[in-house]
C-alpha cells in the first residue's frame, strides 16, 4: 500500500512538472514544487496564522528503505522548525532550530551566544517511514509514524518566525529543497515551482480594517462573557464548546462539555514549540477592549542583530481573528511599546472606533476587531527558558491567570472609543516599539497557525492551482520512471 501511495504521488508529481511554463520565475520566492501550502496571511491565510511567520507545508511520502532528504540554509530570523504531522494535523516528529545540527563547515545561528551573521549555514535533515522514538534517535531527524505506532502521516511543514528586516520572504535564504530518496539510493530531487498562489493579502487588510462604528447591540450574553478570560488551547473540539458557550447564557454549560471534548485528538497543525491561551470578545461589551499585562522578555532578533540572545522565552505575540480561523492582525513583542514596569497596554477595536490614543507615541498599541461581532484573540508564548515558570506552557486549564499572574492580560471593556481615551490618556512610553512589522512586508506572507497550520482540503485545491511556471520535463520524466521502478 505504502508503494502503492508514493507511485501515486510520484505521478501526481510528473503530472504538475509537465504543465506549460509560464511567466519568469522569481529566485526569492520559487520553492520545491512539494511545497504546495502557504497557510500565512498573504497567502491562504487559514487555522490562524501568525502575522510575522512564513509558513510551508508539503505532502511527500518516504518509502520504507528511503527518506525524504531536505536540505536548506538556517534563516535570518528568530525561530525557524521542521515538523511532521498526521493527515489529521497531529504533532508526529519536531526539530527546532537549535536541535539541528549544521553541515561539516557551517554553524548554527540559533545556539544562544552564536553568530548571526554566519556565511556557512547548511543543514540536512532527513525524513523516515518509521516509528519516532519516544526519546533519543540519531541528529537530524524526522518520522512519519508516531512513538504509538497508530499514527502515520506524510505531511511536513516549515516554519521561519519573524525573519529579520529586510529580509521576506525566507530570511534572506531560499526555501528547502526537497529529495526524494528511494530504496537503493536513487535521488529524485524535486524540481522549483514559482508560487502557485498570489499575494492575497490585500484580502487580509480589508478584513482588518472592516465593521461598524457603534453596533446597536443589547449587552444580552450571548457572544462571550462579560469579563475577558484567556483559557489555554487544548483540541479544537474544547475550542468549539468555547466559541458556543463561554457566554453569560451558555456558560454552566462550558466545563462538563470542554471536559468530554478533552478526550478528543489534539491538533489542528498547531506548532509543538508553541502554547496558546485564546480569549472571546464581543461588541455586546462596548466598541474597545483593553488588555493589559507585563511583557515577557525576547531575545532581539530583527534588526540583525549579530549575537543571538536569549530572555524569558524566544517569541510572544498577540493576534485577532474570526472563528473562521482567518487572522486579522499580531503584534509580536518587538510591537509592543512598553511603560517603565515592563507592562504593555493593547486596545482592540474596528479601524473606525480606534481610539486616538491608540498609538505608540501615546504607549497604546493597537489590533483591529475586523467585522464580526464576536472576535477570538490568541497569545502564543514560544519556547519558555527553564527558569522561567509564568508561562502558558506551565499553565494547565483553569489555572491560566494564577499561573501567568503579572504576564495574564486583564481585559477591561470601554462602551466607546472616547471612553477609553477619557480613561487612559497619552502617556509617551518608557521603552518604544521596536518597528513597524507591517512596513517591512507586514503580513509578509509572514503569516502561522493554530499556530501555523493547514487542512488536507486546501492541500488538494492548492495542489491544482493554476500559474505553475518555469517546470522541467527531465524532472517529470525521472518521476515517471520512478513511479514504474516502485510498482514493478
Amino acid at each position: 500500500m505504502i508503494r502503492i501511495i508514493t507511485a501515486a504521488w510520484l505521478l501526481g508529481l510528473s503530472a504538475l512538472l509537465l504543465l506549460p511554463a509560464a511567466a519568469r520565475a522569481d529566485a526569492v520566492t520559487d520553492k520545491s514544487c512539494a511545497w504546495l501550502v502557504e497557510p500565512t496571511t498573504d497567502r491562504e491565510n487559514i487555522l490562524f496564522p501568525e502575522v510575522t511567520t512564513r509558513y510551508l507545508g508539503a505532502i511527500i511520502p518516504a518509502l520504507p528503505g528511503g527518506y525524504v532528504e531536505v536540505k536548506g540554509q538556517f534563516p535570518h530570523s528568530r525561530y525557524m522548525s521542521l515538523q511532521t504531522y498526521t493527515a489529521t494535523l497531529q504533532t508526529i516528529s519536531n526539530l527546532r532550530d537549535t536541535d539541528i545540527q549544521p553541515d561539516a563547515g557551517s554553524s548554527n545561528p540559533f545556539l544562544p551566544g552564536a553568530d548571526r551573521t554566519a556565511a556557512k549555514r547548511d543543514y540536512t535533515v532527513r525524513v523516515l517511514l518509521q516509528q519516532a522514538p519516544a526519546s533519543g534517535g540519531p541528529p537530524n531527524t524526522l518520522y512519519y509514524l508516531g512513538s504509538a505506532g497508530s499514527r502515520i502521516g506524510y505531511v511536513l511543514v516549515y516554519r521561519i518566525y519573524l525573519p529579520d528586516a529586510g529580509t521576506q520572504p525566507f530570511g534572506a535564504e531560499l526555501a528547502p529543497a526537497l529529495t526524494e530518496v528511494l530504496p537503493g539510493g536513487v535521488r529524485v530531487p524535486i524540481p522549483t515551482c514559482p508560487d502557485p498562489v498570489p499575494d492575497t493579502s490585500f484580502l487580509t487588510n480589508l478584513l482588518a480594517a472592516s465593521g461598524l462604528s457603534d453596533y446597536p447591540l443589547p449587552p444580552i450574553g450571548l457572544f462571550g462573557p462579560k469579563v475577558p478570560a484567556w483559557q489555554k488551547y487544548v483540541n479544537l473540539g474544547v475550542s468549539e464548546v468555547n466559541i458556543l458557550t463561554d457566554n453569560q447564557i451558555l456558560g454552566p454549560l462550558t466545563a462538563p462539555l470542554s471536559a468530554l471534548a478533552a478526550n478528543l485528538p489534539a491538533g489542528l497543525g498547531e506548532n509543538a514549540d508553541n502554547k496558546y491561551v485564546s480569549s472571546l470578545i464581543s461588541r455586546e461589551y462596548g466598541d474597545v477592549v483593553a488588555f493589559h499585562a507585563r511583557l515577557p522578555t525576547t531575545p532581539k532578533t530583527y534588526d540583525g542583530q549579530p549575537t543571538m540572545g536569549t530572555g524569558q522565552m524566544r517569541f510572544w505575540s498577540m493576534c485577532t481573528g474570526d472563528v473562521a480561523t482567518q487572522t486579522y492582525d499580531c503584534l509580536v513583542d518587538k510591537d509592543m511599546p512598553l511603560a517603565a514596569d515592563g507592562t504593555y497596554t493593547v486596545a482592540i477595536s474596528t479601524a473606525s472606533d480606534r481610539p486616538a490614543n491608540a498609538t505608540d507615541d501615546c504607549g497604546v498599541a493597537w489590533l483591529p476587531w475586523g467585522p464580526t461581532i464576536q472576535t477570538g484573540v490568541i497569545m502564543r508564548n514560544m519556547l519558555p527558558d527553564a527558569s522561567f515558570t509564568q508561562s502558558v506552557q506551565s499553565a494547565t486549564r483553569g489555572t491560566e491567570q494564577q499561573t501567568l499572574g503579572p504576564y495574564y492580560p486583564v481585559g477591561t471593556y470601554y462602551a466607546t472609543a472616547k471612553a477609553f481615551e477619557d480613561a487612559l490618556g497619552c502617556h509617551a512610553p518608557a521603552v518604544a516599539a521596536d518597528g513597524d512589522t507591517a512596513s517591512d512586508g507586514g503580513s509578509s506572507g509572514s503569516g502561522g497557525g493554530g499556530g501555523g497550520a493547514f487542512a488536507p482540503g486546501v492541500m488538494l485545491m492548492v495542489a491544482g492551482a493554476a500559474g505553475l511556471r518555469g517546470l522541467r520535463r527531465k524532472r517529470a520524466i525521472d518521476a515517471l520512471r520512478c513511479a514504474q521502478h516502485i510498482l514493478l
